[in-house]
């Protein structure tokens, strides 16, 4: 007997590590708690344009150089793309972020300034059809769960697709856990018009 296992309609999600210096991240991590200091409870979320701030320059570029990867993967026809909002998170001890997704873009993604080590950010399956029967399991993997998670490392990049809803779990470590989040879209023509269903952006 042959037996081949095979993986349809798969939703991929990329890390990369490692992805600054240490100074572009401590530059980065003195103006995000500069610009918060003078709200001190509840989420805290910067302006969504910093991505055009010098302050930041290292990470557009980063951003750019990881999408562009993601994209070529896909194998996407694209004529351009670009980061359409970029902003800052502090998480402080006790708070989360609800479920939630990033409407009109393609790829979304985070990068952690600072985080401890049990931090995680967490996906759910975007089948709905996937829990109509969910039988335990010998072993929890990424293929038989609904939810599934990554560690938020220090200096860690995570991209996505925009549709694919995620949540924070409640921080419960004693310190503020600092992120970047940014969401990305193609430009120029999208899609082809022999197929009635290209568009510009």
């Amino acid at each position: 007997m042959k037996h081949t296992k095979n993986f349809i309609f798969p939703t991929i999600v990329h890390l990369f590590d490692n992805v600054l210096e240490q100074e572009y991240i401590d530059s980065m991590k003195e103006d995000i708690i500069k610009g918060s200091i003078e709200k001190a409870r509840g989420n805290w979320q910067s302006n969504p344009k910093i991505h055009k701030h010098p302050k930041y320059k290292a990470l557009v570029e980063a951003i750019n150089v990881c999408s562009k990867h993601v994209l070529d993967d896909n194998n996407f026809v694209y004529e351009r793309f670009e980061i359409t909002d970029m902003w800052s998170n502090i998480l402080k001890p006790g708070e989360m972020h609800r479920p939630h997704t990033h409407s009109n873009n393609l790829i979304s993604g985070v990068f952690y300034v600072e985080s401890d080590a049990n931090a995680n950010i967490q996906f759910y399956d975007p089948r709905p059809q996937a829990g109509v029967i969910f039988p335990d399991v010998k072993k929890v993997s990424d293929t038989n769960s609904s939810v599934w998670f990554f560690p938020s490392i220090t200096n860690r990049m995570i991209l996505f697709p925009s549709w694919l809803q995620h949540y924070v779990p409640t921080n419960t470590s004693n310190k503020d856990r600092i992120s970047i989040a940014f969401n990305v879209m193609i430009k120029g023509i999208v899609g082809s018009s022999t197929d009635y269903q290209s568009a510009e952006f």
